[in-house]
Formats: C-alpha cells, structure tokens, sequence
C-alpha cells in the first residue's frame, strides 16, 4: 500500500472528522480492540448507517484515523520549518513541530503508541508506518543537509536515524512522566547529537 500524495488526497468533510475524533478517543479509552463500529457511531453521535456510509469497517476506520495523525505531524513539522529562514533554524523548528501541545496530548500519544504495537502484526499498518517514516525521515535529511553541507551523506543519514529513535524516546518517557525540563532537555541534546555530533552541556533547570 503506498502513500497517497498529501496534494491529491481528498479532504475529509466535517462527519468525517467528527467520526475520526471519536475513535482516537475510543482508542484512549478502551484500546484498539474497543474501537468497535457500534462503539465509534456512539462515541461520534452519528448513526451506525452514516458511519458505515463514510467507513466500510473496522480496519478502514482505524486505517484513515492513522493517516490522519501521521499527516498532521508531518505537516506541523513542515509548516514550522517553513516559517524560519536559517537553514539551522529550519532543522530544529521541523524536530520541534513533533512537540508542540497538539501532540503531546493522551489522544495523540495513544494513538501513535497504537500504530507501533499495530505495526508489529498488521501489514497494511506496517506499510503505512514504514511510509511516514520514508518521508520524515527524507525531510529531516534534507534538513540537515542544508544545516551541515559539510556532513558526508552517510553521516546524515545515521544521525538522522538515531535522532528519530532518540525523539520517539523522549515521546515516550514524556508520555509517562509529563516532565517539560526533560522533554526540553532531550530535545537540546538531539539537536546537538544531529548537528554537531555530541551532546550539549545543558544545566538543569
């Protein structure tokens, strides 16, 4: 299954929306296997008829609000690093658009930690996954690109690489902890690790 081309996917009308809120919020609650047609029309106050009218089943449900929390970051990101002009500046706006209030909410993370635990038996959300990481990991290396023209394009590439794994990390340990002095200090030294190649002496604050 390969990636619609954000340019010609078709835009979701309001019900849609609506019905992709409410499973993300089934989903925080009860887990994916709670995401049940029945459950999802209830939680999003439509009929099961208009639910099945929008979404033929289950995975197609789960499948679209997946796409939809994957583009959102991925345009976050984009949209941040397009309002700044320093190439370096571009680089840790676009690592930082991934951290901002919309997504480090309980919905979102849910839902992020339920594409990663789906990914590992689901192909098709393998494949989706996979195709997200494709294209933010392309994005970042331009990036960094840009930021160090001097980086062989092998050492772009490993260090954007173990900065998507180390800010997937600090996802995580937020989403546990709730704590911004280390969320933002984790953010500090993946900028440096990408961009310099060491981590920063950050103080605690």
């Amino acid at each position: 299954m390969s990636e619609p081309n954000l340019e010609t996917r078709l835009p979701r009308s309001e019900v849609q929306e609506q019905i992709l809120d409410a499973v993300a919020e089934v989903i925080l609650r009860q887990g994916i296997s709670g995401a049940s047609m029945r459950t999802v029309a209830k939680e999003a106050e439509v009929s099961l008829g208009l639910l099945s009218y929008h979404f033929d089943d289950k995975q197609t449900l789960i499948m679209a609000v997946f796409q939809r929390a994957t583009d959102r970051l991925f345009e976050a990101c984009a949209q941040a690093a397009s309002e700044q002009r320093n190439p370096v500046n571009k680089f840790r706006a676009f690592l930082r658009g991934a951290f901002t209030e919309e997504f480090l909410t309980g919905s979102y993370l849910a839902l992020r930690i339920a594409l990663w635990a789906l990914a590992l038996t689901e192909e098709d959300v393998e494949k989706l996954d996979a195709a997200f990481y494709d294209r933010y990991a392309a994005r970042f290396r331009e990036l960094l690109s840009a930021a160090r023209p001097d980086l062989p394009p092998a050492v772009v590439v490993d260090r954007v690489q173990d900065l998507i794994a180390s800010s997937n990390g600090l996802w995580l340990n937020w989403a546990r902890w709730r704590d911004n002095a280390a969320l933002e200090r984790g953010l500090s030294h993946c900028e440096a690790l990408a961009l310099d190649g060491a981590v920063s002496d950050i103080a605690a604050h």
